[in-house]
């Protein structure tokens, strides 16, 4: 019994709510006041991230190999392949990896992955850090 008041009483407080029109407005203008140093905080922001050269982001790794030679001829394959696309050979001791794109989105990084896995199957998304400039 009273689950059942508490269920009818949850019920008609929702109703409530959604009957209020949200989506009108009256065409009022607001205006924002905010203290200076918040100003002064976001062009310092700006600034910083404006000397950055690397950020977060994704990459395709197509191979790893402890065999440099290999992992450089992969590269100079992927280029003939894909021109447009930069690709990085990095040194992770023992392995050399070879990875591709400066993707800011696992979405963008995946768009990429579908293009290349029919050339290299075992092909896969990474963390990384992203040249930007």
């Amino acid at each position: 019994m009273i689950r059942s008041f508490a269920l009818l009483l949850l019920i008609a407080f929702s109703l409530n709510l959604f009957s209020q029109d949200s989506l009108t407005t009256n065409n009022s203008h607001f205006s924002v006041h905010q203290d200076s140093s918040i100003t002064e905080l976001l062009s310092k922001y700006k600034s910083y991230n404006a000397k950055k050269d690397f950020v977060d982001g994704y990459r395709v790794q197509i191979m790893y190999t402890d065999i440099r030679d290999e992992a450089y001829r992969a590269k100079a394959a992927m280029y003939k392949e894909f021109p447009e696309i930069i690709s990085y050979v990095e040194y992770e001791p023992p392995y050399y990896k070879l990875r591709v794109g400066d993707f800011r989105t696992r979405l963008e990084a995946t768009y990429y992955l579908q293009k290349v896995i029919t050339l290299y199957t075992g092909a896969f998304i990474v963390q990384d850090k992203i040249r930007i400039k």
